[in-house]
This record gives structure tokens, C-alpha cells and sequence, in this order.
């Protein structure tokens, strides 16, 4: 009798180490939410305009290069196109930003309608973003949005 209460509870250790385990690696999450995107792309200005992102690592390794096409603003409306982040749909787990885009020092090139260029460097985190805007006179700014 008293080997079987000892498997069981050797059994019921395990299970609790390893329930342990997911709570602290998903504790951050709880208390802080979900992790920003690597940037995002506000678009305020009544012209539609194409941007491109070009991402290095702190190696100057190139990581990313993707152009996207925003929608411009109306008064009272909202065009789905006029704000994009990367990834577009979140991140399949809340670790993804971390594994891909570890923290660390990025630079970011942002063209805006194959004209106006803006460098950015910026340390991003789990819960730090870079933040492109275009304000209402379509002029470009880039910052850094922490959640």
C-alpha cells in the first residue's frame, strides 16, 4: 500500500512541476497582455500612401522587407487599411516575438511613398514597438509605442 501512495504521489509531484512550469513562463502574459507587434503603421492623412519597412538586427543583419499599401481617412469613418502592424494577424504564441525577435537593438529604414526616407533605432522588447505615423499633413514620424 504505501509504494502505491508513493507512486502517486511522485505521479501528482510531476504534474504539479510541470502545471508550474506553464503558469510562470505565461505569468508576463497575465499580468501585462499579449505582446506588441515588431512595429505598426498609422496612416491619419486623406491620401492613400505606400510604405515600405526594411528591418535590420543589431549584426545589420537584414530581417525584413515588406511594402504596404494604407488607406486614407475620412471624416467619421474608418478605413481598416489606415493602421497595420507586423505580423498583421498577431503572433501565433505570445513566445513568437521573443524567438524571432529576440530583444535587442533594430533598425528600422521606413519610405514613404518611394520618396521620404526615415532611419530608426530603437531597443524592442517584448512589450516595446516601433510606432510609424503619418499625421494629417502626410508628413512621416517614428517612435516607439510601449504597452
Amino acid at each position: 500500500m504505501t509504494r502505491k501512495k508513493l507512486i502517486i504521489g511522485i505521479i501528482v509531484l510531476i504534474a504539479a512541476v510541470l502545471i508550474l512550469k506553464e503558469v510562470v513562463a505565461y505569468w508576463p502574459y497575465f499580468m501585462v497582455g499579449t505582446p506588441l507587434g515588431v512595429f505598426e503603421i498609422s496612416n491619419r492623412d486623406s491620401t492613400n500612401h505606400s510604405v515600405n519597412i526594411q528591418v535590420f538586427d543589431s549584426n545589420n543583419k537584414f530581417l525584413l522587407n515588406k511594402t504596404y499599401e494604407l488607406g486614407h481617412s475620412q471624416p467619421g469613418q474608418w478605413v481598416p487599411e489606415q493602421f497595420i502592424q507586423y505580423p498583421e494577424n498577431g503572433w501565433k504564441s505570445v513566445h513568437d516575438k521573443d524567438r524571432l525577435f529576440p530583444k535587442g537593438n533594430y533598425t528600422f529604414i521606413i519610405t514613404l511613398d518611394n520618396n521620404t526616407a526615415q532611419t530608426f533605432q530603437e531597443e524592442i522588447d517584448t512589450w516595446k514597438a516601433a510606432h510609424i505615423d503619418i499625421d494629417n499633413n502626410g508628413n512621416l514620424s517614428v517612435g516607439a509605442v510601449v504597452s
